[in-house]
Formats: C-alpha cells, sequence, structure tokens
C-alpha cells in the first residue's frame, strides 16, 4: 500500500496509544484512500475503534473490513503471515489467505451472517514461507456491528498452535521409543528395528530412517535397519556414508542436503501430500558410558515443516532413544558372552570345589565310629553338591556318659558349612570342660556372636548318662527331640527351650533333665527331617513322632534307614542330620 508522505492521520492517530510500533505507523501512514476503506475521514466511529482495538492489542489480531474485507492487523499477527507481510495491509481477506481461503471461507460467511465461530488446533496447509506448510491455529471470528445492527466486518482473535501440536506429536513418539521393551534378545538388528518401525509410524516428521552400526573392528558403519528408502541401500549408502562417518568421527549432527537430485524417488506422503525430501541429518548414536558413538541414524526430515530448533531437538532425542535400545541390546549380548565364559570356567572348576565341599562336610559332621546304642544319618538337600550347615555329634565324656548335639546354621554352601564346624568343634570342646548342657549353650551364645554368620543358628545340646539312665539338655531354638519308651508312649522334649544363639545378649540358658527308661528311643533331629513345603511344622513332627514309634524295637541302625525310608523319600528341600540313641534294657 502507498504511504500518503504526509502526516499521520490525527483522527486514527490520537486512538492509538503509547509508543508506536513500526506497523503502527505504516498503518497511520498509509493512503487509506487507495483501498475500499476510503479516506479515514469518511471512517466510520464503529471502524475507527475497531482498528484501535487491534493496533493497541499485544494478542494477535486481525480486522477484515466491508465487502472486500480488507485487513487491518496488529505487530502480534505479522508472524502468522510470513513473508506476505507487509505486502498484506489494506488487501483482500480472500487475496492475502488465498491458500486457506477454501478451509475458512464457510467460517467468514457464517460471521458476516452475524454468528460468531471458533475453532480450536485447526489444521491448515499454507504456503506463508515459499512451500506447503503443516500449520494449526486455535481462533475466534467475531462480528463487528454497525450501529443500525449491519455486520460491517470481522475480528479475528488467534494464535498459531503449531509449536504446541508438533510438540504434543513429537513427545508421542518419544514416549514411545523410551516405552520399547527392554532387549532380551540380545540382538542389535532386532532393536534398530523395533526403535525404526516407531519413527516409520512418525512419518509426518521423519519421512524416512537409516541406522547405521559400527562393527566390532570399527572398520565402519554397516546399514543395520531403515525404512523409506530403497530396501536394496546400494545408493543411499553411497549419498549418506560420508555424513554418516562424519556424525560418528566428530559426534556432531550433520546435515545432507539435495537429496531430491542424489536420491530420487524419496518422497513425504504425510498429511500435506506428497512433496520430494530434500534434507536429512546424520545424527550420532551416543550411549551412556561410552567415548565415542555407537553408530549413527539418518532421519529425512518433511518438506512441509521449517527445521527449526524445536525441530532439530526432537531429532536428537529420538537419536538418543535408538542409541539406548541398541546399547541396552549390545550390554546383552556382552553380557551373555561374559555368561558363557563364566560357565565354562565354572565347569572347569566344578569337579574341583565338589571335592572339597564333601570333604569337608564329612570331616566336621560327626565320629563315623560312634558308642552302642547309637545311629546318625546325614542327607543334603535335594541337588546340592552335599554341603551344608546341619551337623551332629556324639562325645565321650569322662564316667560313661556321653555329650549328643544337634545343630542347623543358617544358609547352604560352603559358608554355612565353614560356620557349622566352627560351632561344632566349640560345642565338642565346651562339653568336654563343662557337663552342663546350659553352660555349653551359654559359651557358645559367646562364641557364636563373634562368628560371621553364626547368629540364628540352633543347637539341641544333652548329655545322656547310661549308667543313671538320664537325659540333661538344653535347646537353643532347636526343634524339640523326641522320646520313645518301649510301650510306645511318646514325648517331646520342650522343658529347656530357648532363643536360636546369639539373638539375645546375656540370655539365661535353661535346662531341664528327663529320665531314659530301659528300651526307649530318643530322637534328635534337624529341621530338614520333618519341614515340607504347605504343611505346618506340627505336622511333621507327628509323623516323626508315629515313625518312631512303629519302629522302637528295631535295632538303632535298622531304625535309622526306616526313618530315611519313611520321612526322607521326597527328596527334602533342605538338608537332614538326625542321630539316634537307644537306652540299654
Amino acid at each position: 500500500m502507498r504511504r500518503r508522505g504526509v502526516a499521520l492521520n490525527d483522527r486514527l492517530a490520537e486512538l492509538v496509544l503509547g509508543e508506536r510500533t513500526e506497523l503502527q505507523r505504516a498503518v497511520l501512514a498509509a493512503d487509506w484512500s487507495q483501498t475500499p476503506l476510503g479516506p479515514v475521514a469518511t471512517w466510520s466511529p464503529t471502524l475507527l475503534t475497531a482498528v484501535s482495538t487491534v493496533l493497541n492489542s499485544r494478542f494477535a489480531m486481525m480486522l477484515a473490513w466491508g465487502p472486500e474485507l480488507t485487513l487491518v492487523f496488529n505487530d502480534a499477527y505479522t508472524p502468522m503471515l510470513g513473508a506476505r507481510h507487509p505486502g498484506a495491509l489494506g488487501r483482500s481477506m480472500a487475496e492475502v489467505w488465498s491458500d486457506v481461503w477454501a478451509d475458512v471461507q464457510g467460517l467468514v460467511t457464517d460471521v458476516l451472517a452475524g454468528r460468531s465461530t471458533y475453532a480450536e488446533d485447526l489444521p491448515l496447509t499454507m504456503t506463508r514461507h515459499g512451500f506447503a506448510e503443516e500449520t494449526w491455529f486455535t481462533f475466534s471470528y467475531s462480528p463487528v456491528v454497525e450501529p443500525e445492527g449491519r455486520v460491517a466486518g470481522l475480528l479475528n482473535t488467534v494464535v498459531e498452535s503449531t509449536p504446541r501440536v508438533l510438540s504434543a506429536r513429537r513427545m508421542g513418539v518419544l514416549q514411545q521409543l523410551g516405552s520399547l521393551p527392554r532387549s532380551v534378545h540380545g540382538s542389535t538388528e532386532a532393536a534398530a528395528v523395533a526403535a525404526l518401525r516407531v519413527l516409520a509410524d512418525a512419518d509426518a516428521d521423519c519421512p524416512f530412517g537409516v541406522v547405521y552400526l559400527l562393527e566390532d573392528d570399527e572398520a565402519g558403519a554397516r546399514r543395520t535397519a531403515s525404512y523409506g528408502v530403497d530396501p536394496a541401500g546400494a545408493l543411499s549408502d553411497a549419498v549418506l556414508q560420508a555424513a554418516v562417518r562424519q556424525a560418528v568421527t566428530t559426534g556432531a549432527v550433520v546435515p545432507v542436503g539435495d537429496l531430491g537430485a542424489r536420491l530420487p524417488g524419496i518422497a513425504d506422503a504425510g498429511p500435506v501430500g506428497s512433496a520430494g525430501v530434500e534434507t536429512a541429518f546424520a545424527l550420532p548414536l551416543t550411549a551412556a558410558g561410552r567415548d565415542r558413538p555407537i553408530g549413527a541414524l539418518v532421519l529425512g526430515v518433511s518438506p512441509h515443516l521449517r527445521v527449526d530448533a524445536e525441530y532439530l531437538t526432537f531429532l536428537q532425542l529420538a537419536a538418543g532413544q535408538v542409541a539406548a535400545a541398541v546399547a541396552d541390546a549390545q550390554a546383552v549380548l556382552a553380557e551373555r558372552r561374559r555368561a558363557a565364559e563364566r560357565a565354562e570356567l565354572d565347569r572347569s572348576r566344578a569337579q574341583f570345589f565338589t571335592e572339597v565341599a564333601v570333604t569337608l562336610q564329612r570331616a566336621v559332621l560327626g565320629p563315623t565310629v560312634l558308642p552302642t546304642g547309637f545311629a546318625v544319618h546325614y542327607e543334603p538337600a535335594a541337588g546340592t553338591l552335599e554341603v551344608g550347615g546341619d551337623w551332629y555329634d556324639v562325645v565321650d565324656l569322662p564316667g560313661g556318659s556321653y555329650g549328643v548335639v544337634v545343630g542347623d546354621v543358617v544358609g547352604r554352601g560352603l559358608d554355612a558349612a565353614a560356620v557349622m564346624g566352627q560351632l561344632r568343634s566349640a560345642g565338642r570342646a565346651l562339653l568336654l570342660e563343662s557337663r552342663s548342657p546350659a553352660h555349653v549353650l551359654s559359651a557358645l551364645d559367646r562364641f557364636a556372636a563373634l562368628v560371621p554368620g553364626a547368629i540364628c543358628s540352633t543347637v539341641f545340646c544333652g548329655i545322656v548318662d547310661p549308667a543313671a539312665a538320664t537325659l540333661r539338655y538344653s535347646s537353643a531354638g532347636h526343634p524339640p527331640a523326641v522320646l520313645v519308651d518301649d510301650q510306645g508312649r511318646a514325648q517331646l522334649l520342650e522343658g529347656a527351650r530357648g532363643v536360636p544363639l546369639a539373638v539375645l545378649e546375656g540370655v539365661q540358658r535353661p535346662e531341664a533333665q528327663v529320665s531314659l527308661p530301659p528300651g526307649s528311643t530318643l530322637l534328635l533331629y534337624t529341621d530338614g527331617l520333618v519341614e515340607r513345603r504347605d504343611e505346618a511344622l506340627d505336622e511333621g513332627i507327628d509323623r516323626a513322632v508315629q515313625a518312631l514309634v512303629a519302629g522302637r524295637h528295631l535295632a538303632s541302625t535298622v531304625l535309622a534307614d526306616l526313618l530315611t525310608d519313611q520321612l526322607l523319600s521326597d527328596a527334602p528341600d533342605d538338608d537332614v542330620a538326625f542321630l539316634l540313641y537307644r537306652s540299654p534294657g
């Protein structure tokens, strides 16, 4: 529009407040007589007020006035015009917005008929920057009414929502990439294919994609997965490899241009319509903890969007998610290799450790030659290497008495067996010095507190006096011993029970004494004999009592075999140790 080359329109100027912008000065200095609006002196008060409202607002507004819908707009509206500013001032709305007129003409018609309109995130394809561009707008068309009730124009209050819509769309893509399941297959190719499958569904932002990964010898990057380009890859690889090498070497984002000529046939078939893809970016795949990229991701950019900072940030974040997926697969593969190496090493040492474990267990369990009337049995948990923390012991004491001990250390393996050996040795030494089971357990409390892994061990300690036919005993959290006389009457020895070893400091251990009638049978055992899954412990103890009653007349060694057959036929989950004593008579 031509300027008048004279002073600003005083009539309009007085309605524009504050320090004037360049656009406001252009509106005031324009020769409006050359437009359908005519000289400012002829403008109606309604038009003057509407123009004043638009120019004084900091929110994007546009006024379209009269039958020709002549445009007046403010500074906040100019970014939406793109290259059409400043030439759009004073021109027809249908002419300025000819590329989207078919989309908004119906709304304009409604407004001129007196009906306000509102559109939220309306998609519009416009050429304001010289190419068909995806855009979205939220706006309201409001009628501007003259005093006689005639609609003389429309007021457009608008915000461009393109950045928000694109941000939400791209955030959804990144969330899908971040939600890919963790690689369990150890295949970098499968991980890359899964990530590109997500990006392929986002072709409005990423029309094509190619993943290149470094080989183990780092001699070069190999195409691992792709979409949207020639399947064979020979042509695209030749064009893209230089940018890939630069991205991997420098760790920088490298643009690749002029693809329309160099890679003919790559087209974006997004919502706007088909158009040739001209630009792509080679993005380094950088994984956490790696000192250099593991490869590169080449992504084409849409010919219908401006490549701004937000677009590049999205591409880099997508590359980061692809790198994480590939690095995860590489980590799984590396762990599998390490596991195979460890397994081979374990196999080479397995026989050695088995022999050590068995030797240790048999060395510390107890004597192999037992006094008359005694029988013992040890059985490891099913599937183990015959090493654990259960033990028994029979100690010859002065005067013809015998110390009897059955104990259970928490845990399994060599560590538990080592703790068991220390407790057994300490218990044997204490029995030889003290004839009181309670004193033995009290001393074991103090000893166990100093031995790592010994706390919470359970022990039943007793002294059998064949001459007096008695048993003095004390229990540190251990299952109760069973005593059955020759008539089949059974009792559980629960008279001197206490907490497991080293649980409470300074605890006073109780002691009890029972008679051992002639022909009676005493059973000491660890919980593996009576404890089963999905069964109460009392049920297991009752089963042991019944077996003991049934075999009370058998010799001790034969009875031990009977108990083993009846109580351990189901392959116990825990180690088992038990000790039998038959009172003479």
